[in-house]
C-alpha cells in the first residue's frame, strides 16, 4: 500500500505541470487511465491519516478534476484533507511567508512554510468546491470569519497570490468590502502577475478579466501566452472569450471565426463540456448571421444552425449545469425571438431539471429574469412582475459582487412589466427603471449576461415604446430621469418591491 502511494502520488506530481503545456492532451490521458489507481492512492492516505500525502495528491490533482469536471472527487478528497489537518484561517491565523514555487514542487515530507502554505491551498480547493449555497451565506457567522480569516493570512506581494488556488485571496477581499468592486480585484491579480508570474499564471489573470470584466484585449493578450505555452485549454477559452467581446461588438463574422477556433481547440484536449458550450454560441451567432432571431415572430434563419444550437444544448446538459445553461438559454432566446415561446419554455424547465435541488443563487436570478422576460413577450405582465422581484432577491448579495450586469439586465425586463400591466403608477415606475438601466448598462459587463446583445436591445426597445404610449413625454423624461439617478442598489431595491395591484395578480 506504501509503496502503491508514493508510486501514484508521484505520477500525480510529476503529471500536473504538463496540464499547463504542450503535454496537455497526453497529461490528462493518463490521469484518466490512471484515475482509479490515484483514487486508490487518496483512500490508502486517508486510512492511513497522512494528511501530507492527501494533500499533495489534492493539489497535484485539482487542475486535471476542473478540467475534466471531476466535481465530486475535487470536492470529497480536499474536505478529506481539511479533516486531517488543522484549520489555517481559524484564529490565531498565522501570517503567510513568501514561498517561491508550489508547494509541491518537492514531494513530501514538508516542514514550515512549506506545510502551512499547502494546508491553506487545500482549504481554499475546499471552499472553492462547496459552490454556491446563494447570497444568504455571506451572511453567516462561520462564512464571514473564515473570509476574514483567509484576508489576514495573505498580504500584497506574497507569490502565492500570483496562481491558484491563492488567487482566492483577492475575491474573499472583494467578498469582506475591500477592494470595492470586482473589476478592481481582477486588476490587482493581473498586476501582480505581471509583476511576479508573467507566463501561465498572468494568462489565466487575463482569461478570468476578459470573460469577468468583458475585455477584448485581455482575451487577446491571453491567447497570446497560452499559445505560446502550448495550452489547447487556455487557447479555446481565450478564443471563445474574444469572441464574446466581438460578438458584444457586433463584430459576428469574427465572433464566428472564434467560436469555431475554439470548438477545435476544446475538442483537441478533449474538454467535454468546453466543447458543447463552444458549439451552441457558434450556432447562436451563426443565426443571427443569417437572419433568425431578430424578433420577427418566424422559425426563419439557418436551419441547420438551429439543429446545431439545439443537439449542442443537449450535449451541454450532459456534462453539468453550468455548461447547460449557458447553450439553453441561447436556445431559449432563439425560439422566442422567433415566435416559439412554448419551446423556450421547455427548455427552461429542462434546464431546471438540471439543476436539480442545489442551484446557486445567480443561476436561480437569471433564469427567473429569463422566464419573466418571456412572460412579457406573451404579455403575462403581472406574472413578470413577480418573477423579477423574486429574481433580484436571488442574486442580490452575489451579483452586486461578482456579476452586477445580472442586475442591470432585471431592469429592463422590469421597465417592459411596469408598462405592460399598466395599473396605478406601473407606467412611472417602469420609466425609472428604464432610466436606470440606461445609466447602468455598461456596469459587469463580462460573464453571467443573461441574454445575448439582440435581446437586450429588445428589450429596451419594447419598453420604451409601451412606455412612451402610456406617459406623456414630458413625464416620461422626468422619471426617466428620475431612474438614471438610482444607484444600482437603490434600482434593485424598487424591482423587488413591486406594488400589488388591487387583485395581487403579480403574486
Amino acid at each position: 500500500e506504501r509503496r502503491h502511494l508514493v508510486y501514484y502520488r508521484e505520477l500525480a506530481r510529476r503529471t500536473d505541470p504538463e496540464l499547463r503545456g504542450p503535454g496537455q492532451v497526453a497529461a490528462i490521458a493518463r490521469f484518466e487511465r490512471e484515475h482509479d489507481n490515484l483514487r486508490g492512492a487518496l483512500r490508502t492516505a486517508v486510512a492511513r491519516g497522512d494528511e501530507q500525502e492527501v494533500l499533495c495528491l489534492v493539489h497535484c490533482l485539482s487542475w486535471f478534476w476542473q478540467l475534466r469536471n471531476h466535481h465530486v472527487d475535487a470536492r470529497t478528497w480536499a474536505a478529506e484533507a481539511g479533516r486531517l489537518g488543522p484549520d489555517p484561517f481559524r484564529e490565531p491565523v498565522r501570517r503567510a511567508e513568501p514561498l517561491d514555487g508550489r508547494c509541491v514542487d518537492v514531494p513530501p515530507p514538508w516542514t514550515g512554510e512549506r506545510l502551512r502554505e499547502a494546508r491553506r491551498g487545500g482549504r481554499l480547493y475546499a471552499l472553492a468546491t462547496q459552490g454556491g449555497a446563494g447570497a444568504t451565506a455571506l451572511e453567516h457567522p462561520e462564512t464571514r470569519a473564515r473570509l476574514s480569516g483567509l484576508v489576514s493570512a495573505y498580504r500584497p506581494g506574497l507569490p502565492q497570490t500570483c496562481r491558484q488556488p491563492g488567487t482566492m485571496w483577492y475575491f474573499a477581499r472583494l467578498m469582506t468590502g475591500e477592494p470595492t468592486t470586482l473589476d478592481e480585484a481582477l486588476t490587482e491579480i493581473v498586476d501582480a502577475c505581471r509583476d511576479r508570474a508573467p507566463g501561465w499564471d498572468l494568462g489565466f489573470a487575463l482569461l478570468m478579466r476578459a470573460k469577468l470584466a468583458g475585455r477584448g484585449a485581455d482575451a487577446e493578450e491571453a491567447l497570446v501566452l497560452f499559445e505560446a505555452a502550448g495550452d489547447s485549454w487556455g487557447t479555446a477559452e481565450s478564443l471563445a472569450a474574444r469572441g464574446e467581446a466581438y460578438e458584444q461588438d457586433g463584430r459576428l463574422p469574427e465572433a464566428a471565426a472564434d467560436f469555431e477556433r475554439a470548438t477545435a481547440a476544446a475538442a483537441r484536449v478533449g474538454a467535454r463540456s468546453q466543447v458543447p458550450v463552444f458549439t451552441a454560441r457558434l450556432a447562436a451567432v451563426r443565426l443571427r448571421l443569417g437572419g433568425g432571431g431578430c424578433g420577427g415572430g418566424r422559425p426563419e434563419g439557418d436551419p441547420a444552425a438551429e439543429r446545431l444550437l439545439a443537439e449542442a444544448a443537449d450535449e451541454a446538459g450532459r456534462w453539468g449545469a453550468e455548461a447547460a445553461g449557458a447553450a439553453r438559454t441561447l436556445l431559449v432566446q432563439h425560439y422566442a425571438h422567433t415566435g416559439r415561446t412554448d419551446l423556450a419554455r421547455a427548455q427552461l424547465t429542462l434546464l431546471e431539471g438540471e439543476f436539480g435541488e442545489a442551484v446557486p443563487a445567480l443561476f436561480r436570478g437569471l433564469v427567473g429574469g429569463t422566464w419573466a422576460w418571456l412572460d412579457c413577450v406573451d404579455g403575462m405582465y403581472d406574472r413578470a412582475v413577480g418573477r423579477l422581484a423574486r429574481a433580484v432577491v436571488d442574486v442580490e448579495t452575489l451579483a452586486h459582487l461578482v456579476a452586477p450586469y445580472l442586475v442591470v439586465a432585471q431592469f429592463g425586463t422590469a421597465a417592459w412589466a411596469r408598462g405592460g400591466r399598466g395599473g396605478p403608477g406601473d407606467a412611472e415606475a417602469g420609466a425609472r427603471f428604464l432610466g436606470a438601466y440606461d445609466a447602468h448598462a455598461g456596469v459587469g459587463s463580462g460573464s453571467f449576461r443573461p441574454f445575448t446583445p439582440e435581446t437586450d436591445a429588445l428589450i429596451r426597445t419594447r419598453a420604451e415604446e409601451v412606455l412612451r404610449g402610456a406617459l406623456a413625454p414630458e413625464a416620461y423624461a422626468r422619471h426617466h430621469e428620475e431612474g438614471a439617478a438610482l444607484s444600482l442598489r437603490a434600482a434593485a431595491d424598487l424591482v423587488r418591491q413591486p406594488r400589488e395591484t388591487p387583485g395581487g395578480g403579480f403574486e
